[in-house]
């Protein structure tokens, strides 16, 4: 019998909320208000976890070839499919409803292109097909800075477009580095990952690289805030450990510290938003 914890997993809650984080911070940089911020929260966290279940609902037969992912919801028989695909459908629903209503045309645009291209450019299109599934299918997670500045102005600002290019660029090493944990699972799934189709030794490299292409566009973010001390120093605590993984494994190609940059690298991505909107603001 499902409980209310595995409705909210699928959701996806970390996920989800660094989605909401970072369209937040935007949010909140560009001079958005209290009220307006909750609306944006509510509808962000509506649209971010009804794409995930709708993921959760087309990936059901992958997920439950995979050791990481059979436990979930879905493919233990825990949650129907049919329980899964209304709740995907009403929140993204009634993401789109309550951006409509509470905030305006330009933000619900953005919250509705990051649900489509989560749900149908990379899980449909995408993600059983090519190996670019997890580059092309990032553009959805750019989506929330966007979104948030566009909450707050009606219009698009350069720290917004910052950070959306740097949660693209974030994107690929993020989940690369997990695939090459799982390597075999996800050849087992059939899905065709980087790990899969290069190898382990070059996908770390290539992750590596991925990495460290995101820290230019960290660094030119003083070039676009009143306070760049500020936001160096915020942010540079994270930077350091998580370029240094980046490097070592550049070097010397391995498994753990792939893991380790993957781990590293949404705190890092988090902090850096955080320190964005800190250089900003104070």
């Amino acid at each position: 019998m499902a409980s209310l914890r595995d409705y909210v997993s699928l959701t996806k809650p970390k996920i989800a909320l660094l989605n909401v984080l970072t369209a937040l911070v935007c949010y909140f940089a560009a001079g958005g208000g209290s009220l307006g911020a909750v609306a944006l929260s509510a509808a962000g966290y509506l649209a971010a976890g009804g794409s995930t279940a709708l993921n959760n609902y087309l990936d059901v037969d992958l997920d439950s070839r995979m050791r990481r992912t059979s436990r979930r919801p879905l493919p233990s028989g825990r949650v129907s499919r049919r329980a899964a695909l209304v709740l995907g459908l009403v929140s993204s629903t009634a993401s789109l409803a309550l951006s409509w209503l509470a905030l305006n045309p330009l933000a619900t645009l953005f919250i509705a292109s990051g649900m489509l291209f989560y749900v149908v450019v990379y899980t449909l299109l995408l993600k059983r097909r090519t190996v670019w599934n997890v580059v092309i299918g990032g553009v959805a997670g750019s989506f929330p800075p966007l979104a948030g500045w566009a909450a707050a102005t009606g219009e698009i600002g350069l720290p917004a477009v910052l950070l959306a290019v740097l949660v693209f660029l974030w994107t690929p090493g993020h989940f690369w580095a997990l695939a090459i944990r799982g390597v075999e699972e996800y050849r087992a799934a059939g899905l065709p990952m980087l790990p899969v189709r290069v190898g382990v030794e070059r996908a770390s490299r290539i992750t590596a690289l991925s990495n460290l292409s995101a820290l230019p566009v960290w660094a030119a973010g003083a070039l676009v805030v009143p306070s760049p001390t500020v936001y160096v120093l915020a942010s540079l605590p994270l930077t350091a450990p998580f370029a240094l993984y980046s490097l070592r494994l550049l070097r010397s190609p391995d498994p753990q510290l792939a893991w380790r940059s993957f781990k590293a690298s949404s705190p890092w991505l988090a902090t850096v938003s955080i320190a964005l909107l800190a250089s900003i603001r104070l």
